[in-house]
């Protein structure tokens, strides 16, 4: 079987992450093995008594019943099972049967996911490589969704910019980007809001504008309705707004008051009356 060589970056980085979990223990359980300290001719004598199942063996067996399963949803599901089970005890092999998962399908989707977070920990770079050769879009989207996630506290703009120059719509996308932007302006609100404004109008605008002022209205609420009341495109005053408004109403009265204090006359009557009408 043919494979991209930066598909195998995914492997190499698993490999190292699985060794390097196991490294300590392993030398501590043959050092310490109660084996070791059985005469030789005790060992000899019992190790047809000793056989251990082989794991690898039995990820092998697993895998060849499911690939005599007709109904594909329940091939998929038992292939991605072996996969699973084989992430540590043997990454090629996880990798051998994620290759043999359809296209685009669930099962093939969740290991994308697990593959780029892990990949992600270990070196964003590799793991956006290996996301770009990936076989269609909404696995590709899959993963730098994942990715971005995991680069979010450490470098958001990066993230929120790997989200919106894929050019690619999907839940997934609108979640991710949701969840880094919440991360952004819990750092530096400012900043992730001059973001999102220059965005078109449409739902990753509408999510994102929605995202920061939530987050800033919670930390910083004067700052927060004072961006809110200087912003000069009606299109995203109404979207900022009517986000602050919703925002407003899940607090408890002492803090709203606190939030109302903090608008100027304007901007007060106006998240009071967008609020009244969101009942």
């Amino acid at each position: 079987m043919a494979h991209h060589p930066q598909l195998w970056i995914c492997l190499g980085l698993l490999t190292l992450a699985a060794c390097k979990q196991s490294d300590t223990s392993d030398s501590a359980a043959v050092k310490d093995s109660p084996a070791d300290k059985r005469p030789a001719s005790t060992k000899s004598s019992q190790s047809g008594r000793d056989e251990r199942p082989d794991p690898r063996k039995n990820l092998r067996e697993a895998a060849a019943r499911a690939e005599k399963i007709e109904e594909i949803r329940a091939r998929e599901k038992a292939l991605a099972e072996v996969a699973w089970n084989a992430l540590e005890l043997d990454p090629e092999f996880a990798m051998e049967m994620f290759e043999r998962l359809s296209a685009d399908g669930p099962e093939r989707i969740l290991l994308i996911q697990h593959f780029a977070m892990r990949m992600a920990n270990e070196d964003p770079d590799a793991a956006l490589e290996w996301a770009e050769v990936l076989g269609t879009e909404r696995e590709t989207a899959a993963a730098q969704a994942r990715i971005a996630l995991v680069i979010a506290d450490s470098d958001p703009r990066r993230a929120a910019n790997l989200l919106s120059e894929s050019g690619i719509s999907s839940r997934e996308f609108d979640v991710a980007i949701v969840q880094v932007l919440q991360s952004w302006a819990g750092q530096n609100a400012p900043e992730a809001a001059a973001w999102v404004v220059m965005f078109p109008p449409g739902g990753f605008r509408k999510a994102g504008v929605e995202a920061v002022v939530t987050e800033w209205a919670q930390s910083d609420a004067p700052a927060a309705f004072s961006w809110l009341a200087g912003l000069n495109d009606v299109a995203v005053r109404n979207e900022a707004t009517h986000a602050m408004a919703a925002a407003w109403r899940q607090q408890e009265p002492e803090l709203q008051e606190s939030w109302l204090r903090a608008a100027d006359a304007r901007t007060r009557d106006i998240i009071l009356k967008t609020a009244d009408a969101l009942k």
